[in-house]
């Protein structure tokens, strides 16, 4: 039986890799990670308009009157004002920028768009490492003091200085070429010593936990952090930026109750994000500052959100709307009772000290009253329909509740905070602990990753620190610890390898439970990957981060890596992790079902970066308001009408004019060389290093027993070049054959159609960006251009469709008055290879166009059937 789920067809849709045609609007937070007018996506999260300290006054050891945890209160913010949000546009109307994310980059794998410095031919990176580039090309704005303070810090303590001085367009950081490149090591004897006096006894009951504050960071950790910034350059910047943050938002109002696509679509979720993010931000600059302005913009923003007083805003709204009065946090879609009892667990362990025994008790029962009661009813009940899924929904959902219901627990009188824990952990083990795969692989996409790994990192941290240990989630599944790998590997040179669904803007998660997994895993290449992305500056970095961490998280590290899951299975190819110009291919071949119905039908899809673009792309979401988009993943679901998520949508084949099977299971095989990189920051894969997948795809076309469908991808001339190729043995039932991409490139056809020219010259709201109403365009430091050549069969010829890009097959489902269903594919056009046989080989050679090209970049590949591939077939 097909799984099926409750709609939440409202949840804003992140950016397309192609367009702006965005189902929503969102102009709140999410620009904090990036400046909204030079275009750059930058490590330290400060716009270049705004400097740290423009008295110049940072630095100094704890005591020495000049501390460095509390030089930064009340200073300056990274955070733009907040602007009145755009209701849902349900017509494909271009919005401009989603203030997507943003996740340093890695969400939605856009294609838009180069590095902000020149290319160099993908042979070396002296633009990343900043050598030689003109100041107006550097992506950076650390400031001088800031960098200053930061690589004392880094000298006081013995670690690594700052690796990077900013991110590019795609999140990826611009690594310094005075950034070490040692290989990684953590020994876990921080810069600091933090002693534990008062350990709990690891019993996961009332009388034996720790004393607040206990979720994510105790006393002991709160005394000890202002040395540890002292002496280590990355705390001292993630500090800085956190009092950016906390600034900002204690200027702008409370947060609005502002209802997206009613209570049963996304409801109040974004305020809900909100509310957690400002309460974080001010909670951890009062501990740091002690001053108590923090406490009372906390407590403004607390009653806003409360529902259980005269002064609160949101509950008139709320019951204005026909809640009940316990029902402010709209339990009907739940994600969004779970982030506010996780905000409002926050603020009463963090602040429990300074809150008056009256404010102590309003916070308390708004947790018991609108949160952990409301999560009873969804433990007892079918309402509670996410507790049976291993996605993103029963992480969060748990983990809020674990979090408010930790916070009170020795205080509760009702029992009802105990009742949640004994619910939340194991219903945790045995669903949210799944969500990755024995791989590492998240069972739903790329994107949704963010947030259930970030709800399981807080829940996680908050167990450890207030009861011991992590009472089991960790050993529910061994496959965890991997999944630093997937988002690592599953991150090209320009963004995310998006296939499925990319979900709601993810402007309040991060990667940083990277940081977390790095200490638990003794795996120091996830904190030393993810300390120079920009949204690594968190309060919860500040304690997660092992400030013991040393080196390159690439010295030594793959470039290729097979995941290998039937659910799941694809793989990542790449010429160096340090050159964001090289060349990157994500390919995956795997069945569509058991994916939260987020999946795409999408076996042999690819994307390919190269020159510092992507060339082949994902759309991501379609339009989330579509009719029944999320009923069913069974193979005649309407969702799979919808262009952007059926095959015709996908860089694969299409056969018959039909969708591929939903349930498939393609066989798979991947062989590599095995080169890893070495710390070289220009490190260049040698001729012979090759990696290739190869894919059986009958299955998926319903040929296994009568025909066969065949797809292989490899890299050629030491991974400067791709190779795809599709092999067809007909059986009765093929009638046609036709090969696909999607591109967002202008396209130009030879004489003879058998070469296709592809040029991109600017980039248009590249998903790392921070966002504005206006489009954001930014012109590349010159026209980049990939060439492909129709190898076979010899009859055939490329076509181009669009831009923008429409269906070849079916027609849009959908059938809800006054909405959307298929979006508008703006800029998008389709290359395509009509086979003029329904048997035979199709295979089309790839060919960026390096500055340095020679001889090798311009000699065919051999023609090689797929049973004979080998590593060393086309040398």
């Amino acid at each position: 039986m097909s799984y099926q789920r409750p709609h939440d067809p409202y949840m804003h849709s992140n950016a397309s890799q192609y367009d702006n045609q965005y189902s929503g609007h969102y102009d709140s937070p999410g620009q904090q990670y990036g400046s909204q007018q030079s275009g750059y996506h930058y490590g330290s999260q400060t716009p270049q308009s705004d400097h740290y300290y423009k008295d110049g006054s940072y630095g100094g050891a704890p005591g020495s009157g000049n501390n460095p945890a509390q030089a930064t209160a009340a200073k300056y913010s990274y955070a733009p004002a907040k602007k009145g949000k755009s209701k849902w546009v349900k017509w494909g109307i271009p919005l401009g920028i989603l203030a997507i994310l943003i996740i340093a980059g890695a969400v939605l794998g856009g294609i838009f768009g180069s590095r902000a410095a020149s290319n160099n031919g993908g042979q070396k990176t002296g633009a990343s490492t900043f050598s030689g580039q003109e100041g107006s090309k550097k992506p950076s704005n650390i400031d001088s003091s800031v960098a200053s303070a930061a690589s004392s810090a880094a000298a006081a303590g013995g670690g690594d200085q700052l690796t990077y001085q900013g991110t590019d367009l795609y999140g990826n950081p611009a690594f310094l070429s005075t950034a070490t490149t040692a290989s990684p090591t953590g020994n876990g004897q921080e810069v600091a010593t933090c002693t534990d006096n008062s350990p709990p006894s690891g019993s996961l009951t009332s009388g034996a936990l720790r004393d607040h504050p206990r979720l994510m960071a105790a006393q002991y950790e709160w005394d000890c952090l202002p040395q540890k910034i002292a002496k280590d350059a990355y705390l001292t910047v993630w500090n800085a930026s956190i009092f950016e943050n906390a600034t900002n938002w204690a200027n702008q109002p409370p947060t609005a109750y502002d209802v997206d696509g009613g209570f049963d679509g996304s409801g109040i979720l974004d305020p809900a994000r909100d509310v957690q993010q400002r309460i974080k931000a001010w909670a951890y600059a009062y501990r740091i500052s002690k001053n108590t302005k923090w406490v009372d913009r906390a407590w403004t923003e607390l009653q806003a959100a409360a529902g259980n007083s005269s002064t609160d805003v949101w509950k008139p709204s709320a019951v204005q709307a026909g809640l009940a009065d316990d029902q402010v946090w709209n339990p009907a879609h739940f994600l969004d009772t779970a982030e506010l009892t996780a905000a409002f667990g926050i603020a009463y362990d963090w602040l429990y000290d300074v809150w008056t025994p009256d404010q102590r008790q309003k916070i308390m029962w708004s947790i018991i009253t609108n949160g952990l009661n409301q999560g009873m009813t969804q433990y007892s009940t079918s309402a509670g329909w996410w507790k049976n899924t291993n996605g993103n929904w029963n992480c969060v959902c748990n983990s809020g509740l674990l979090l408010g219901a930790l916070a009170i627990w020795t205080e509760d009188p009702t029992g009802t905070a105990a009742k949640i824990v004994q619910n939340a952990v194991p219903n945790m083990q045995s669903n949210c602990m799944q969500g990755a795969y024995e791989d590492g692989t998240w069972s739903e996409t790329a994107n949704y990753w963010y947030f259930g790994t970030d709800a399981q990192a807080r829940a996680m941290s908050s167990l450890l620190t207030s009861t011991g240990n992590d009472q089991g989630l960790l050993s529910a599944n061994q496959g965890w610890g991997q999944t630093g790998l997937f988002h690592m590997y599953v991150t090209g040179q320009a963004g995310l390898f998006a296939y499925g669904d990319n979900g709601p803007n993810k402007y309040s998660t991060t990667a940083n439970g990277m940081f977390l997994w790095a200490k638990q895993y003794k795996m120091p290449i996830y904190g030393l990957f993810q300390r120079d992305r920009a949204d690594a500056a968190d309060p919860l970095s500040m304690f997660w981060y092992d400030t013991s961490s040393k080196g390159a998280f690439w010295n030594g590290l793959a470039l290729d890596k097979f995941f290998d899951n039937e659910l799941g299975s694809w793989a990542s190819m790449r010429s160096s992790w340090t050159d964001t110009s090289g060349t990157y291919i994500g390919v995956k071949s795997s069945n569509a079902t058991g994916h939260q119905t987020h999946g795409d039908l999408d076996a042999g899809d690819f994307v390919f970066d190269a020159l510092g673009t992507r060339w082949a792309g994902e759309y991501g979401s379609a339009n989330y308001l579509s009719t029944d988009y999320f009923k069913s993943e069974a193979d005649n679901a309407v969702r799979w009408q919808y262009y952007r998520k059926g095959t015709q949508g996908q860089n694969t084949l299409v056969i018959n004019n039909e969708n591929q099977a939903a349930s498939c299971h393609p066989i798979n095989k991947m062989e590599t060389t095995g080169v890893k990189q070495t710390g070289a920051i220009d490190f260049v894969p040698g001729k012979s290093d090759v990696a290739y997948f190869t894919t059986d795809m009958s299955s998926c076309y319903n040929q296994a027993s009568s025909g066969s469908v065949q797809r292989g991808i490899r890299f050629l001339n030491g991974r400067r070049q791709m190779l795809v190729q599709d092999e067809i043995k007909s059986s009765s039932s093929i009638t046609s054959v036709e090969w696909r991409m999607q591109t967002n490139a202008t396209v130009t056809l030879s004489d003879d159609k058998r070469t296709a020219t592809l040029k991109i010259s600017k980039v248009e709201n590249p998903n790392a960006y921070g966002g504005a109403d206006e489009p954001f365009v930014q012109s590349l430091p010159k026209t980049e251009t990939v060439i492909l050549t129709l190898q076979q069969p010899s009859g055939a010829t490329f076509s181009t469709q669009g831009p923008p890009a429409e269906r070849e097959y079916g027609s849009d489902p959908n059938t809800a008055a006054n909405e959307e269903g298929d979006q508008l594919n703006k800029g998008v056009t389709v290359l395509s290879i009509k086979a003029p046989s329904p048997s035979g080989t199709i295979a089309v050679w790839f060919q960026p166009q390096w500055d340095n090209l020679n001889d090798a970049d311009k000699t065919a590949p051999p023609s090689v059937a797929l049973s004979d591939w080998s590593l060393t077939s086309h040398n």
